[in-house]
């Protein structure tokens, strides 16, 4: 193999890894517009654990061991379906509201818990001297803010702050999804400290992104793929003079075609499974299966180039 055929491939690699890049791009983008109508980040993951500790027990070992860190807690409450307990211990990443505002660190270190509703809770709030307060088990909550109504989010909620001196941490961690934010390490270490395996949430998992709905983006992986049949049309040419150079006709001249050609494509396949298993490992994507499509696209783009380049040489060929 020359050197002008090893460029050649290797900016074939290149493009592989361009058009899984593209589409991490875009798929972050809205992944992190919709984090952040939920009032967390891209670095969010969620775990469940059969723990009978309490939240106020939890938050003290966080407290604890993690205090230099930055982590942001959702509790989804799997007896109320609507409530939401939410605790942070250096910066808040707040959700948009329409009246009021959101929680702020010092909602975490009272005793007192607050309210923050969605568009449409379901919740009964009562309103006195010109303050709105909600009722559950016997505890009254202010409330503070109201949210914004996104398509993102689920409507019905209401989130309430907890702290480890606040009542709503008594509850225990068996009855929540405790949804976290924050370093990779530390999740990984929380999680592994309850036993517990982390998932992506649902709502980042299941969100439907049109990930090609940028024309910006579709222009530009058209150029990567124009980019990858460009290198193999001049693969092509190159074998044709290399053909050419040894005078073989008829059985001898298809059967060193086919050799070539097989030889290219399981090349080409390596390749695209290696510049996979890079994007998948490094870049952010929704699911695997846009990015097999678009690398298998830009596989098929490009052998297609081959044989369309070699077929057109051939019947010149002839014709001569």
């Amino acid at each position: 193999m020359n050197w002008k055929k090893i460029i050649l491939i290797f900016i074939i690699f290149l493009t592989f890894i361009g058009t899984g890049s593209i589409l991490s791009n875009v798929q972050s983008k809205e992944a992190n517009q919709l984090l952040e109508t939920h009032g967390l980040s891209n670095n969010t993951r969620y775990f469940t654990t059969n723990s009978k500790q309490t939240i106020s027990f939890f938050l003290k070992y966080i407290d604890k061991n993690f205090h230099k860190e930055k982590i942001q807690f959702h509790f989804d409450s799997k007896i109320n379906r609507d409530q939401v307990l939410v605790w942070a211990n250096r910066n808040v990443l707040s959700m948009s509201t329409d009246t009021g505002r959101f929680f702020t660190l010092d909602d975490f270190s009272g005793r007192v818990s607050f309210a923050v509703l969605g568009p449409n809770a379901q919740v009964k709030v009562m309103e006195t001297q010109g303050n709105k307060y909600i009722h559950i088990n016997d505890q009254y909550y202010t409330v503070i803010g109201e949210l914004k109504k996104y398509h993102q989010i689920e409507e019905n909620k209401y989130y309430l702050s907890t702290g480890i001196d606040q009542p709503t941490a008594k509850g225990q961690l068996r009855d929540y999804r405790i949804i976290i934010d924050s370093s990779n390490p530390v999740i990984k270490k929380v999680a592994k400290h309850y036993h517990a395996k982390t998932s992506v949430p649902a709502f980042v998992r299941d969100h439907q992104i049109h990930s090609f709905s940028v024309i910006k983006e579709i222009l530009l992986i058209f150029v990567v793929w124009l980019v990858a049949m460009v290198c193999n049309a001049l693969i092509a040419l190159i074998h044709w003079h290399q053909i050419k150079l040894t005078n073989l006709k008829h059985s001898f001249f298809n059967n060193w075609f086919t050799n070539r050609f097989i030889r290219l494509v399981l090349t080409e396949s390596f390749l695209a499974f290696i510049s996979y298993i890079v994007l998948y490992s490094t870049e952010f994507f929704k699911g695997n299966e846009h990015l097999i499509m678009l690398i298998v696209a830009n596989l098929l783009v490009g052998i297609f180039a081959y044989i369309a380049t070699w077929d057109y040489l051939n019947k010149f060929r002839k014709k001569r």
